[in-house]
């Protein structure tokens, strides 16, 4: 019997970690506050988000292209339709000295109608920041490199808990 947890995936070493850390250490970048439905500012949302530069979108590309093949082999029945499109690629970064958390919430909504949920883990060397389901009763081992891979749709509610010490970086993207 498949129950709904075994929908959420966790790929490992997608990612090697010289080029998780290359990607936290991007000079580039101009993080602005995360926000949520399409421009709001909330409280539900304590991090920061700024989408990668482009000389990783090959590499993420190909990483993000991996994972979306390993999920359609796994679930023969999943399909994102005729055209099958990635939203980009955001970090974002969760700074342990403000607790920085997303409340539960689902991903897919009117704006922003999302098929495919795909985060991948930059780096494990802080405390709290899970990758939790249901409430906290399904959490994710976190683990550099790694993608955390499930449907968008209100079936899946999920958080990242607060970080408490260190700062949590990952790149997220969707499938439409």
């Amino acid at each position: 019997m498949i129950l709904i947890q075994d929908y959420i995936k966790c790929y490992e070493n997608i990612l090697g970690p010289e080029v998780c850390e290359r990607i936290i250490k991007e000079e580039n970048y101009d993080f602005k506050r995360a926000t949520i439905h399409g421009g709001i500012t909330s409280s539900a949302r304590k991090c920061y988000a700024q989408f990668v530069d482009k000389k990783f979108d090959s590499i993420l590309y190909e990483s993000f292209g991996k994972i979306l093949k390993l999920y359609r082999e796994e679930f023969v029945n999943f399909s994102t339709g005729l055209t099958c499109e990635d939203t980009g690629y955001q970090h974002l970064w969760y700074k342990g000295m403000e607790e920085g958390e997303y409340k539960e919430h689902t991903d897919h909504f009117d704006l922003q109608p999302r098929t495919l949920s795909c985060s991948l883990i930059l780096n494990d060397d802080y405390d709290g920041g899970d990758f939790s389901f249901f409430n906290g009763e399904h959490i994710i081992p976190k683990k550099t490199g790694d993608a955390v891979v499930f449907p968008s749709n209100f079936c899946f509610p999920h958080s990242v808990t607060p970080v408490t010490s260190g700062d949590r970086h990952s790149v997220v993207t969707w499938f439409h």
